[in-house]
This record gives structure tokens, C-alpha cells and sequence, in this order.
């Protein structure tokens, strides 16, 4: 979806990683209730 296939990760520069990561992270899933990853893992690490 994000990488061309036969596309080398290690062609990719950090800053398109750090997109391609924010924006899995900031989606909302419906498996978790309509939350997105990046507000779990920090209700989780209130405890």
C-alpha cells in the first residue's frame, strides 16, 4: 500500500518511514473501539 512492490525498504529515506508510521499510528481502529494505536499505548503507559 505504501511501498511499491520489488521497492526496498532501505531506499526509502527516515523521513517517509516516520509518515508511512504516523499515519498507521493515528488511524482509528475499530478494534479498538474507535481509538488509534498511539492513545492506547498511552493509556497503557499510565499504568
Amino acid at each position: 500500500r505504501f511501498i511499491p512492490k520489488g521497492q526496498a525498504i532501505e531506499e526509502l529515506s527516515d523521513y517517509q518511514l516516520v509518515q508511512i508510521n504516523w499515519y498507521l499510528n493515528s488511524r482509528p481502529l475499530k478494534c479498538l473501539n474507535w481509538h488509534t494505536p498511539i492513545e492506547i499505548f498511552l493509556l497503557n503507559l499510565r499504568y
